[in-house]
Formats: structure tokens, C-alpha cells, sequence
């Protein structure tokens, strides 16, 4: 089969690798549709890739081609996206069925290849099927999307409560919307009018600029860049008693003046972490709210998509969402054959 391999830093080459054979209880999957992820960019131009080669990929959508022994036979020619981390099942946490905290877990693109190739093999456990009619470039939204959810439901708000994201990447913009589903009041901080504009075309009317000191404060503030200026600036637009939600992966240290610390302690601020989603949990299964919302709005949420590639344009595709020319909201590699 074919994939795009990450060589070295720099160097992605689309080529020829071996197809995945299938072991028990696994599921081969065509891949239609792979997202390009922010921490894909991190493992392309900067440091983070633990090993080269490798296969990135880790938001994307299928159909099942081939089961192996012990899979159940309905899942064959179906639609899925799957979830993208490999627990091991047998530490603390994944005996209370919070996966994402594994203790030595794994995970597609990044600890072992992943998706961004013509087949990958899954476990049936990690497979979430999709309703038969739903675009399977919107499919490959499921993982952000289930991100997304996860962070939403650390809320503490009840309808007509404002709610600022600092951010206008793709989960930033999937919890804008589905925040607006629950009644609440959503602001963006935007930093340039061509992010503006396009959050505009989504329905989003209120925006704070990110360069003026701002006297409005939100209940709610969901920290979605991961850069310390950001961190900040929700420090400074949270109301007393408010709350603030980190969901932005760290781009480098982080750092509070002693008086933003003292307004978390004066304000008495409730700070919520975010990495990841829950999965097949004893509560609750972001996956499942995350496909159900994805299908409901898909006509609007496909707008999110702004660049298609085919898997031979390999670095070409990473080169073009990193230019200025255009609003880059998220990049999806589709194989349509």
C-alpha cells in the first residue's frame, strides 16, 4: 500500500509500505479521510516526533474491508472512525475505564503509525461506526470534535451564561458551536480579520480583540492556543467566581505574574485541564455526543474544512496550511479510490 512517511524533519515521502496484516480481534480499515492535527505540524517541523519513519495520522474515518477471528461480522463495508489511543487496560486508570490517563498507553501517529496511508489495522474495541450517509472528511472531525466535548462538559453553566474562547483552530471553533447549541453566549478573542471573517460566515457575531485591554468579563473562559499570552488573557477576561477551561496543547513554558496568580486566588477561579476525551467510560462517551452533533450540523460543520489534499501531495499539503494566503482552518487528506 501506499503511505506518507515521515522521513525526518522536513522530509515526508509518499511510498510504498507494507500493508498491515491483521491480528485477532483487529479490523482493517480503508482510510477516506485523515485530518492533519496542530501536533502533526509539531511532528513535521519541530521536535516532538518520538521515532522516524513514521506514518502520522490520528483523526480519521474508513470503511471496515477486512475482520479478523472473533470480530463481529455486522462491522464489515461499514463506515467508523476510530479512537485513536491504545490503552493497556490493566493499570489503575483504565480498570476505572479513564483511557485517556493510561499509564502506558499508545497511540496512532504519534507512538506507532498511523492513518495518513491507504489501510490501517484497528482494534474492533477502538471502532465507533457512522451513520451510513455522513461525509467521511467530516467523520475524521470525530476526534476533535470528542475533544471538544470533553471540554464542554467540564462546564459549569446553565443557559444565557457567556462563554470567551481564546483560540480559532478547529476545536476552538467546534466547542464555539457547540456552545451555541446550549443557549450560551459565545465571544472569540481574534488577533486578524481574516479569522473574523470566517468565524462571521459560521454565525459567530461577538469577537474581543486580542491587542486591547478588554473591561467586559465572561463566566466562562476555554483556552484553546497552549501560548502563555493566551493563559493570560483568560486570567484577565474571567469574571469572580468564574471558571477557566485549558484545552490548548503547551507551545512552550508557562508563567503568571504574581498579581494575575493573585486574581485566581481572590476571584476564586475554577481551572479545569482538558487532554483527550472519554471513551466507552462508565459515565459517559464523548464519541458517541461528538458523532450525534458532527451528523446533526455536518452541512455547516464541513464549512470547518478548508483544504482537501490527496495523500500524494504529502509536505506539499503541511506547506500550504502553513501560509498566510488564505484562512487555514483544518486540512483533511482524502483517498477516493
Amino acid at each position: 500500500m501506499k503511505a506518507c512517511v515521515l522521513l525526518d524533519k522536513n522530509n515526508i515521502e509518499y511510498k510504498e509500505v507494507s500493508k498491515p496484516a491483521l491480528k485477532s480481534g483487529e479490523v482493517l480499515v480503508k482510510v477516506k479521510a485523515c485530518g492533519i492535527c496542530s501536533s502533526d505540524f509539531n511532528r513535521v517541523y519541530g521536535d516532538s516526533a518520538y521515532f522516524f519513519p513514521i506514518i502520522l495520522g490520528h483523526e480519521f474515518a474508513g470503511k471496515v474491508v477486512e475482520i479478523s477471528r472473533g470480530v463481529p461480522e455486522d462491522i464489515l463495508n461499514k463506515k467508523v472512525t476510530v479512537f485513536p489511543l491504545l490503552p493497556c487496560f490493566n493499570c489503575e486508570f483504565c480498570k476505572e475505564k479513564y483511557y485517556a490517563q493510561c499509564e502506558r498507553y499508545s497511540y496512532f501517529g504519534s507512538r506507532q503509525n498511523g492513518a495518513m496511508a491507504e489501510y490501517i489495522a484497528v482494534q474492533y474495541w477502538n471502532v465507533k461506526k457512522l451513520p451510513d450517509d455522513m461525509l467521511y472528511e467530516v467523520g475524521a472531525l470525530t476526534e476533535p470534535m470528542s475533544v471538544g466535548i470533553n471540554a464542554m462538559s467540564k462546564l459549569k453553566y446553565s443557559e444565557g451564561k457567556s462563554i470567551c474562547i481564546s483560540g480559532s483552530g478547529t476545536i476552538a471553533i467546534l466547542c464555539g458551536l457547540y456552545a451555541k447549541t446550549k443557549n450560551l453566549d459565545v465571544s472569540f478573542v481574534i488577533r486578524n480579520e481574516a479569522k473574523k471573517r470566517f468565524l462571521q460566515s459560521l454565525g459567530f457575531e461577538k469577537f474581543v480583540l486580542g491587542s486591547v485591554e478588554n473591561t467586559k468579563k465572561f463566566d466562562i473562559l476555554l483556552e484553546c492556543v497552549g501560548t502563555n499570552s493566551s493563559l493570560i488573557n483568560c486570567v484577565n477576561l474571567v469574571k469572580s467566581q468564574g471558571q477557566i477551561i485549558l484545552v490548548g496543547n503547551p507551545a512552550g513554558n508557562m508563567q503568571l505574574d504574581k498579581k494575575d496568580y493573585w486574581k485566581l486566588l481572590r476571584s476564586e477561579i475554577t481551572i479545569n485541564g482538558v487532554w483527550n476525551s472519554h471513551y466507552k467510560n462508565s459515565d459517559s462517551d464523548d464519541w458517541d455526543r461528538a458523532i450525534e452533533f458532527l451528523y446533526k450540523y455536518q452541512d455547516l460543520i464541513k464549512d470547518i474544512i478548508t483544504d482537501k489534499f490527496s495523500l500524494t501531495e504529502g509536505i506539499q499539503a503541511f506547506e500550504q496550511m502553513k501560509l498566510n494566503d488564505r484562512c487555514h482552518i483544518k486540512g483533511v487528506f482524502l483517498n477516493e479510490e
